[in-house]
């Protein structure tokens, strides 16, 4: 039981790596569309959170809050804002850095590259079930489990949280969700844009950024939902016991 359960953990991640893999290659970093979009959803999605509860309040804005951020320094002052950063530069003469993850970039590129792949490498690490040898103990999506059923159905739940959040595509008036038919469509000369969610974005690293972040949110999600069935069932047993 244990070999199988181990191979089945294997494959979930397999299968996932394949998928990331995938989807960054098809999504080849185009300066163009990055540049115009850098100032807009981007940042937003990548800066402040700003849900309905505090974190301490909300398992989701916690956990969401853990992602890597952009955040701008102009000379000695620090802001999550772009508007803010681009009024002190104007008030100071002074050029703006982009930080991420303590790392300073003179280049908008690539300090949004850094924080798309940082971003993509921490909803690995987050949904891929990690084993302690000494205790057993799996670690999947922040959770810690004893019971090897358990890190089972967690990891398939996870795993299907994070595909069900998917991509596609508009290009001109046309709906796909086939990247292959979307660059044959956008090779005509019309705009082709990514939509995740429902947010839509002209930017390839947006886009990018915007489906990591959507797939972690959907693992939270599941995981948190599932604790909390539980909760309610063993309450719900010990009151009929009592």
């Amino acid at each position: 039981m244990k070999s199988l359960i181990t191979l089945s953990l294997a494959f979930a991640i397999g299968a996932f790596l394949t998928a990331t893999s995938s989807f960054a290659q098809e999504t080849a970093v185009n300066p163009k569309t990055m540049a115009a979009e850098l100032s807009g959803s981007a940042e937003s999605a990548a800066c402040c959170s700003k849900g309905g509860c505090s974190e301490g309040e909300c398992p989701i804005s916690a956990a969401m809050a853990s992602l890597p951020k952009m955040s701008y320094k102009i000379g000695e002052e620090s802001t999550c804002c772009s508007q803010s950063a681009q009024a002190l530069a104007e008030k100071h003469g002074a050029p703006i850095q982009f930080v991420v993850a303590e790392t300073s970039y003179t280049d908008k590129m690539k300090a949004m590259t850094a924080l798309v792949e940082q971003t993509e490498a921490a909803l690995v690490a987050y949904t891929t079930p990690c084993v302690c040898e000494k205790s057993g103990t799996t670690t999947i999506a922040g959770e810690k489990c004893s019971c090897p059923m358990t890190a089972a159905k967690h990891t398939e739940l996870v795993k299907a949280a994070v595909e069900s959040v998917s991509l596609s595509y508009v290009v001109g008036e046309e709906a796909c969700s086939c990247p292959m038919k979307a660059k044959e469509l956008a090779a005509g000369g019309a705009e082709m844009k990514y939509v995740v969610g429902g947010e839509e974005t002209c930017c390839e690293l947006t886009a990018r950024l915007n489906v990591a972040r959507a797939k972690y949110k959907a693992a939270v999600e599941a995981l948190n939902k599932a604790q909390a069935a539980t909760s309610e069932a063993t309450a719900s047993t010990n009151s009929e016991n009592s």
